[in-house]
């Protein structure tokens, strides 16, 4: 397995930050998933799919093979236990807003000064600067529809067609991958650490 001995820390949820962690763990990284007290959101966004097939598929998918707790941020012993995780990482992969992680010490800047070799992973909606850093972005706002993709891809005067749930959110997942996998070789030059990011 290509990435083994690499320990990621998945502290996000929905679909591109699990989808870009699963892929590592496919090539043999350590997984551990982090979610909230009540589970990642995808774990109840397909309800109706969990009754007719005994399983949510799409949060089956994007969360295979990785091993998982459930921390309350909110609360110092939560905060305290994430930040030792991430202290024996080699990769920490977020999609929490990053105000939220910086009102509770979790930001890159704080994680890399305790593990100066940890890979810090951020996905956002629309960046880490500009006028819109601090909006939340989904699938079908931030990729389908504001990239005007949507009407890229319908006839002429149509509206857009409804698509699959996760075009986007995989497509980043495979950029996030990338910058992950460059920023490891990097720190294999330098012997630091360093904060990627994907929108």
């Amino acid at each position: 397995m290509l990435l083994r001995g690499v320990k990621v820390v998945d502290f996000s949820a929905y679909i591109a930050g699990p989808g870009a962690a699963c892929i590592l763990g496919d090539w043999g990284a350590e997984v551990i998933k982090v979610e909230r007290p009540g589970g990642d959101n995808m774990r109840h966004a397909f309800a109706d799919l969990k009754a007719d097939l005994g399983a949510n598929p799409t949060f089956d998918l994007d969360n295979r093979g990785k091993r998982g707790v459930v921390l309350d941020i909110t609360k110092p012993a939560g905060r305290d236990a994430l930040a030792r995780l991430a202290g024996s990482a080699d990769v920490f992969l977020t999609n929490v807003r990053p105000v939220s992680l910086k009102k509770y010490g979790l930001d890159d800047t704080t994680l890399r000064a305790a593990n100066p070799r940890l890979v810090y992973a951020v996905i956002t909606g629309y960046g880490l600067e500009g006028p819109d850093a601090h909006l939340p972005g989904f699938d079908v706002t931030a990729f389908w529809a504001r990239s005007g993709l949507g009407y890229m891809t319908a006839p002429k005067g149509a509206e857009p067609f409804q698509r699959t749930s996760g075009m986007g959110d995989h497509t980043t997942s495979l950029a996030t991958v990338s910058a992950i996998l460059a920023a490891l070789y990097d720190r294999e030059r330098t012997g630091q650490g360093r904060l990627v990011q994907t929108s």
